[in-house]
This record gives structure tokens, C-alpha cells and sequence, in this order.
């Protein structure tokens, strides 16, 4: 299933909901390149890179979809761990969230 990314009134992606264990542990390993435009992990507060051959956007967001951490360019390999006050982490081709700053909240739809 996929909904509407919104961030300042303007539509930036497509998300794929990943809101089961496999497809939280799949997002996108494996991948030569990103399947899905963004994928939101719920309930998620940290991650990893292994098995992944492109470097991603991160954004981690609270209950109310508020923005408590931004990663721009995280490279395979790498491990980010719990986020506080995250509930939810939506991931992304490198350079989709380059205009999304903390605090601002986003609407998925």
C-alpha cells in the first residue's frame, strides 16, 4: 500500500507503508536502487544500512509526525541507533528531504 508524502503543502513522494517485521527488516536491502519513491518503518526508533548499495535520506518523526531527526546521505554500512522521542522513520532516495528541517511536521496520506 502506498499513500501521499506532504510536506509544506506540496506532495514530495509516494510512500510505501512497511508496517510489518518483514517488511520493516527488508526496506530496501538488497536493492540496486530504491523500489519506492520513500518508505515509511512504524513502528521504528533506529536502523541499519547493511545490505544496501545506495545511500538514503532519514527522517525520524515523532507521534504527531513532527521531524526529531534528519540523516541526509547515511551510507550502506552504518547503524543508527534508537532516536529519542522517535516512533517512525521514513527512508529515501539521498537528497529527497533536503528541504525538510526539525520540528516541522509532515502529513502522510
Amino acid at each position: 500500500m502506498t499513500k501521499n508524502l506532504i510536506y509544506e503543502s506540496n506532495k514530495i513522494a509516494d510512500v510505501y507503508i512497511a508496517d510489518t517485521f518483514l517488511k520493516r527488516f527488508l526496506g530496501y536491502m538488497f536493492r540496486k536502487k530504491p523500489h519506492y519513491d520513500a518508505i515509511l518503518l512504524k513502528p521504528c526508533n533506529s536502523i541499519h544500512t547493511f545490505f544496501m548499495r545506495f545511500e538514503i535520506d532519514v527522517i525520524f518523526v515523532n507521534e504527531d509526525l513532527e521531524i526529531v531527526k534528519k540523516i541526509e546521505g547515511l551510507k550502506p554500512g552504518r547503524i543508527i541507533t534508537a532516536v529519542k522521542g522517535a516512533t517512525m522513520m521514513l527512508e529515501a532516495r539521498s537528497g529527497l528531504f533536503y528541504d525538510c528541517k526539525l520540528g516541522e511536521q509532515i502529513v502522510i496520506w
